[in-house]
């Protein structure tokens, strides 16, 4: 089987790698260039926890640790890194302490 992906943003890169990953070829097109559009400028931004309680917060855990794995199995280095953010605003008398799960809990 050889399938034809129309699109060279990350949608169209993710279908070929997956679909090569199970032995199938792929050959994408695009239009200008590879990430030259939406998926080339966006900054990447990916948080495990925005969606919890809603009905995508599977999908949204489910992505985040995608991004780790394919991290560990492509050979060069795209930038992947992984951050523990917190939050807060100026005075506020809330601290953080972060978990091992790189969530974290107030106190």
């Amino acid at each position: 089987m050889h399938v034809l992906i129309c699109g060279g943003g990350v949608i169209g890169a993710s279908i070929a790698f997956f679909l090569s990953r199970r032995g199938v070829k792929a050959t994408v097109i695009e239009r200008t260039g590879l990430a030259c559009a939406a998926s080339g400028k966006s900054g990447g931004f990916l948080a495990r926890d925005w969606c919890d309680g809603s009905p995508l917060a599977p999908l949204a855990r489910r992505s985040f640790a995608l991004h780790a794995d394919l991290a560990e199995r492509i050979a060069d280095d795209w930038c992947y890194r992984r951050l523990d953010p917190m939050a807060g605003l100026p005075g506020s008398p809330v601290t953080a302490t972060l978990t091992s799960s790189a969530g974290y809990r107030t106190r």
